[in-house]
């Protein structure tokens, strides 16, 4: 039985994890399910294809991983299941929620549109595909059902994709943005090493006009100082020892910053 692997935007004041959950359990007694967050932010796709994205690596190599943050729910775009080189199985809209993680995973090989009447709940809601499509199908795809067998084929081509924004570069100074804020307060900045090299930053940086030193490691921050580090992804992220960086530099995701030389 392959494990699923469950992302979403549901939150958990309602009942709609538990409810994907235990049609899960239904269909496929017994599957192990890992909730990776239903904490992504309301409807932001973006968000979600990044969390999924970054998290793809680090999932067992047969996974079922089931993706819903969905604005166009009931709407025309179609809910698909995306097989991976690496052997995972994707599910979820797509309006490339899912893309990013294709994409970590080496890249999408088959897929199909979920629309097979033995797999759907019936009748199908035209608001909780969460419940009616995705975890019918995740949950049958668990249990060794084939991808074929969930509906007609989709060309890999055709799937939607979603990229990352790129960071404005020039000497001195990038204009960045915010990618992610975490439970700690840290913020995420879709900078890398080498745009941090290309604009000439190395250990003095300033972020909206106030010095951020740069540190290798948390434990070089003094409590309550303001830092920058590399994070375990590989991007630039601003932190506070004991703090928050988001709420002192009042930061949210998609919010525009400048880094430039202290």
């Amino acid at each position: 039985m392959r494990p699923i692997v469950f992302c979403t935007d549901y939150g958990l004041g309602d009942e709609f994890v538990g409810v994907c959950h235990a049609v899960m359990q239904r269909i496929s007694p017994g599957v192990p399910v890992v909730d990776l967050t239903h904490a992504i932010s309301r409807q932001d796709v973006l968000q979600g294809a990044m969390v999924l994205g970054r998290a793809a690596p680090f999932l067992p190599p047969d996974a079922v991983v089931v993706g819903v943050v969905d604005p166009g729910v009931g709407g025309d775009r179609r809910e698909v299941a995306v097989a991976t080189a690496a052997g995972a199985v994707l599910v979820g809209p797509d309006n490339g929620l899912l893309s990013m993680a294709w994409r970590a995973l080496g890249g999408a090989t088959a897929a199909v549109s979920i629309e097979s009447a033995s797999v759907l709940l019936s009748p199908v809601s035209s608001t909780f595909h969460g419940r009616d499509v995705f975890a019918p199908a995740a949950a049958h795809l668990a249990a060794g059902m084939p991808l074929a067998e969930l509906g007609p084929p989709v060309e890999v081509g055709d799937l939607e994709v979603l990229e990352l924004p790129a960071p404005m570069v020039a000497p001195g100074k990038i204009g960045a943005r915010v990618m992610g804020v975490d439970g700690f307060g840290n913020v995420q900045l879709n900078v890398r090493v080498e745009e941090l090299e290309h604009a000439g930053l190395d250990e003095g940086l300033a972020v909206a006009g106030r010095p951020v030193p740069r540190v290798s490691v948390f434990s070089d921050v003094p409590e309550q100082a303001v830092a920058a580090l590399i994070d375990s992804q590989g991007y630039l992220a601003l932190v506070v020892n004991q703090g928050s960086a988001a709420a002192l530099f009042d930061l949210r995701p998609g919010a525009i910053v400048v880094v430039e030389a202290g």
